[in-house]
């Protein structure tokens, strides 16, 4: 991911996924979202981080642990983190719910 993002000014809401490649359980978050991409990119845009190549975006997001993800409102807030991984439905349901505020 080489572009530059302003996340004050989103158009839609968007989920960043912090990974490594050297990391297990990001491989096996990565295979839940890859199952679900299709139903999160209707709602959402999604970006794939290695903090091991995004390290700007890591330290702006003070992320320490992968698998990290975090959803962002339009606004640029966040409005859901979570570290580990997670079931494909506690995904959806965040996704689902950050445009209703």
């Amino acid at each position: 991911m080489e572009e530059f993002i302003d996340f004050d000014n989103l158009k839609r809401p968007v989920l960043v996924q912090f990974y490594a490649d050297w990391c297990a359980p990001c491989r096996t978050l990565s295979g839940i979202i890859d199952h679900i991409e299709e139903d999160i990119e209707a709602k959402v845009d999604l970006i794939r981080a290695n903090i091991d190549q995004c390290k700007d975006l890591k330290e702006e997001f003070f992320v320490r642990s992968v698998p990290t993800m975090i959803l962002l409102n339009k606004q640029g807030d966040i409005y859901w983190r979570q570290t580990g991984v997670v079931a494909p439905q506690e995904i959806m349901k965040h996704v689902w719910q950050v445009d209703k505020e």
